[in-house]
């Protein structure tokens, strides 16, 4: 919504000539919108013709520029952004916007070369009316040179990303945009993921598991698919306002304090280290000074240190063992509660499959609420951490959750993820002779029959 609502009032200055105040007016006036959402858009607005007007010789562009190939079907590429031209149209300009962190983040390859191939190649069109429909394309025009650049709206920034002339945007789609284009048209790999809530096939996809009663929440049937994770609920725990600015994807200045960076340092330290081991960590893969931590977190002497403690318990607790199979590494679990109509998303620090009885579990800092699954392929298996009486469940202090598991009763492709704070203030009870709990009204079954499923809230 922020960037639509970006190029809707730059559409109003660029082709209705438009004063801006006027055009922000119009546009934000249509709808209800949040205060922080109006001000950034006022912001990005401007940040984006403070970059205009040094570049006052390219004219605005309405038409879309679209590579449409005919065969026994009709493909067709395109890149998305605000488009430009020289006054006698030989010069094109393409401009790919983003929210913020250009710097930080660079575009692959195969995006600038597909963007280059477009400008230059491209014929105008209009958008279809009806998106099952093809574009509609208009002759080819003469073009000699292309530009395509970064726009960031944060900080008014402008890089170029590619500036040759068409053999130079061809050569260039050969070499690194080809490909993708080709994987994209004809790949059948499905990744569940954030995603999930805007593709059409989410009601028929096998990767997106059906645990309904999921989240023990009831919705009309009729209401509108929704989606949420662990971060969401988090954010909202904390501030219903900042968890809607969130969702929006809106940018984050100062997201995390000091020990939420150690623990993100610690994170990509184990993950990187979890995903090229063959088996336990040892005490040699730790860091051995202060320089380990991976610049982008910021972290000073001291954190450095902290974080170096906390890696030095890791190997005393690492899952990885000889028994553990199936092993993945910060992998998206969507699952469709079809009872509240919502897509339940889950990423897991490390998921992996264990014969031998135990927990798995794993360090993380505090302020970071997360949870370790555990799989195992006996139901006979039963974990040998301490359970809680309901008393101690429904008060627990934080700082003592690392020494509890719970073992949920469902089936066996559902997965509970709590944070340690609906934990605290849900009533837990007994449901079995055997000791397995569940949240009241939540739904279960008697046994688990092939596997079973252990969450282990850790803060």
């Amino acid at each position: 919504m922020p960037v639509r609502l970006v190029m809707d009032v730059l559409d109003a200055v660029e082709f209705n000539r438009q004063a801006l105040d006027e055009a922000l007016t119009s546009v934000l006036a249509k709808q209800p919108l949040h205060e922080g959402l109006a001000t950034f858009v006022k912001h990005a607005v401007r940040r984006y013709l403070s970059i205009c007007e040094a570049e006052s010789s390219m004219l605005p562009v309405a038409r879309w520029w679209v590579v449409q190939h005919v065969d026994q079907g009709v493909r067709e590429l395109w890149a998305w952004g605000r488009r430009y031209r020289s006054a006698d149209g030989t010069v094109r300009e393409l401009r790919l916007i983003r929210l913020a962190n250009m710097l930080e983040r660079q575009r692959c390859e195969a995006e600038v070369a597909a963007a280059a191939y477009t400008a230059a190649y491209g014929r105008p069109a209009p958008w279809p009316d009806d998106w099952e429909k093809k574009f509609f394309v208009r002759a080819r025009e003469e073009v000699s040179s292309v530009v395509v650049a970064d726009i960031d709206l944060t900080e008014g920034l402008r890089g170029v990303l590619f500036d040759g002339t068409i053999e130079d945007a061809a050569a260039l789609y050969e070499k690194h945009g080809r490909r993708a284009a080709v994987q994209v048209l004809q790949g059948q790999t499905r990744r569940p993921g954030g995603d999930c809530l805007k593709c059409r096939l989410v009601l028929a996809c096998d990767e997106v598991m059906r645990a309904p009663g999921l989240l023990g929440l009831r919705s009309d049937r009729r209401a509108k698919l929704r989606q949420v994770s662990i971060t969401d609920l988090r954010y909202y725990d904390n501030c219903p306002a900042q968890h809607y600015l969130q969702t929006l994807h809106l940018p984050k200045v100062n997201e995390y304090a000091t020990p939420a960076r150690i623990g993100k340092a610690v994170h990509s330290f184990l993950e990187t280290l979890h995903a090229k081991a063959s088996g336990p960590c040892q005490h040699a893969d730790m860091p051995g000074d202060i320089s380990w931590p991976d610049p982008r977190w910021e972290l000073d002497a001291d954190a450095a240190e902290a974080g170096m403690q906390m890696l030095a318990h890791h190997p005393s607790v690492c899952p990885l063992e000889e028994s553990t199979s199936d092993i993945r590494i910060e992998e998206t679990f969507v699952f469709h509660d079809t009872a509240a109509q919502t897509l339940v998303i889950a990423k897991p620090d490390l998921v992996y499959r264990d014969d031998a009885p135990g927990c798995g579990a794993r360090p993380r800092p505090p302020g970071a609420a997360s949870v370790v699954v555990r799989m195992s392929s006996k139901s006979s298996r039963r974990s040998h951490s301490r359970r809680p009486s309901s008393r101690e469940a429904c008060s627990a202090n934080p700082s003592t959750v690392p020494e509890w598991s719970w073992r949920f009763s469902g089936r066996p492709e559902r997965i509970s993820s709590w944070s340690t704070r609906q934990i605290r203030r849900s009533s837990i009870r007994r449901t079995q002779p055997c000791g397995r709990w569940r949240s009241r009204g939540a739904r279960t079954t008697p046994s688990l029959r092939r596997q079973e499923i252990a969450v282990v809230p850790v803060r």
